[in-house]
């Protein structure tokens, strides 16, 4: 089972892979094909990050959503992330 860090960092690693596509479409302002196909890219696979984070980045005590990953417990119930 991974830890909450290596999650929340795979979900911002494709939030950046995203942002990263979508300032690229910028090089293609020339072609219309593939600038679009640049920002939907970059747009849809941030969004990805996004949810992913929502859907695995939670306290495995209370099962909720922990938002930002502060310090070794869960910001609800108190419990250390580690179990």
């Amino acid at each position: 089972m991974k830890s909450i860090y290596a999650k929340a960092w795979g979900c911002f690693g494709i939030m950046m892979l995203g942002a990263v596509s979508f300032m690229t479409s910028l090089a293609f302002l020339n072609n219309e094909v593939l600038l679009y196909l640049f920002l939907i890219l970059g747009s849809v696979t941030f969004l990805a990050g996004i949810i992913l984070h929502y859907v695995f980045v939670k306290c495995p005590h209370c099962d909720t959503h922990i938002g930002r990953v502060y310090g070794s417990h869960c910001p609800h119930c108190g419990k250390p992330f580690n179990k």
